[in-house]
């Protein structure tokens, strides 16, 4: 027995490989079947199968259509025989299809699985992580239906009832969402890139950071919708867009560049404006509380009075005409730079996005880190003398060997942290509680 692995929708096999050895083909999650080709009188080739569920249980049972094809050269397919019929509910089928023309003595089979479920009733139904890519949900009642982590790219969309519903996590790239109705539905963490959400409604939806990226807006209801941290990179929006002005600016910053623009006193928090091109740009006490600014060229920038709490700064630009306080300098440089080493003792590193910076063996006494994240961090051997992590994030960060002695990590988040090796006296644990070794 001889195992490949394809992606759906099509799953191929050898007819000679079949007739020596027998052959399984095998593909990724719910579009997956296991075809077998035996020889039957000769030139005849059987081909058996068996069809599972594209949603995962508990979910609803649904089988997608089958259509098989025949290549002499793997480059040019041709269908051959009826196409097999899908459908909702039941259970596992077996399929069989005899090819009596053959015609040759070398031949590919390639099994191509089918979505077709135009207008369908799909109400409430819960469809968590179910494989629709490519498939035709033209119409479809969505209402209230269960879509996290769905696979719905390339999907045809159009004209679908999403009202409310749970779309959390799914990948929509590349899919037909050409008004849709999807007030109020839920697409936190959504990857839209490229999608066709021309003329939808997403009043009142969540789009918490939903990738939109190349998506088409023209037309789109998106008024009250939740877009932060939501990616608008160049995405195609035009003036019957209706969308708040905040998230319109941001659209403008990221998609258009800001190079010297006035924005002064503009609301850029909780937003992505990654990549961004603000290269002389007038920040003066602008909101970029949160902001993610990975990759933004701030040349020149004047942000003075700008409020920058949680900004994450990682791959930013700064150079000497960028007017900046000095503690964000600071920040800037450790997550760009590293601070390996480095005599930090006594700095306010509060309310800061210091992910994956590199501080082993830095002097980080009585340093100020609350509130700071500091997930993947390296602070191995360093020393965190009377240092404040009150609620820190401290997620998979490396402290081995550090010292703690007099250290404040009350309500801190340890998950996963490394403390291998480190120094704890009278040092303060995230439950409240005071440790020494």
């Amino acid at each position: 027995m001889r195992a490949i692995k394809y992606n759906p929708p099509f799953l191929r096999a050898s007819a000679a490989a079949a007739l020596l050895f027998g052959f399984v083909v095998v593909s990724p999650a719910q579009r997956s079947a296991t075809l077998r080709l035996d020889s039957t009188n000769g030139s005849r080739i059987q081909i058996t199968w068996r069809s599972g569920s594209i949603v995962p249980s508990p979910g609803l049972q649904i089988f997608p259509g089958y259509q098989v094809h025949r290549s002499a050269d793997l480059q040019s397919w041709t269908p051959i025989g009826e196409r097999f019929a899908g459908g909702i509910g039941g259970t596992n089928k077996a399929f069989s299809f005899v090819d009596g023309d053959t015609g040759q003595e070398l031949g590919f089979y390639r099994l191509e699985s089918i979505v077709e479920l135009p207008n369908a009733d799909l109400i409430g139904e819960n469809l968590a992580q179910g494989d629709f890519s490519g498939g035709d949900l033209f119409g479809a009642d969505l209402f209230d239906a269960n879509l996290h982590d769905a696979n719905l790219r390339n999907t045809d969309l159009s004209g679908a009832d999403l009202r409310f519903a749970v779309v959390t996590n799914a990948d929509l790239s590349g899919a037909n969402l050409f008004a849709a109705k999807m007030l109020g539905a839920d697409l936190s963490f959504a990857e839209a890139k490229g999608a066709d959400v021309s003329f939808a409604d997403l009043d009142s939806a969540t789009l918490f950071a939903a990738g939109l990226r190349q998506a088409d807006l023209r037309f789109t209801v998106l008024s009250g919708a939740d877009l932060r941290f939501a990616s608008l990179h160049a995405a195609r929006l035009d003036e019957h867009t209706l969308i708040d002005s905040k998230w319109r600016t941001i659209w403008e910053i990221v998609s258009q560049g800001a190079a010297g623009r006035n924005l002064q006193r503009a609301d850029l928090s909780l937003a992505d404006i990654s990549e961004a091109d603000l290269n002389r740009a007038d920040l003066r006490f602008a909101d970029l509380t949160a902001a993610v600014a990975i990759q933004s060229d701030f040349s020149g920038a004047n942000l003075a009075g700008a409020i920058l709490r949680f900004i994450d700064l990682r791959g930013a630009k700064f150079d000497t005409n960028t007017v900046v306080d000095a503690k964000t300098r600071l920040i800037w440089e450790i997550v760009n730079d590293g601070a390996v080493g480095r005599d930090l003792h006594g700095k306010d590193l509060s309310s800061a996005v210091l992910a994956e910076s590199k501080l082993s063996s830095a002097n980080l006494t009585n340093v100020n880190f609350t509130q700071t994240f500091l997930n993947f961090a390296d602070l191995s051997g360093a020393d965190l003398t009377a240092a404040v992590l009150f609620n820190a994030d401290l997620t998979s960060a490396n402290l081995s060997g550090a010292n703690l002695t007099r250290a404040n990590l009350r309500g801190a988040d340890i998950t996963d942290t490394d403390f291998s090796g480190a120094i704890f006296s009278n040092t303060i644990m995230p439950d409240g509680s005071t440790r020494s070794n």
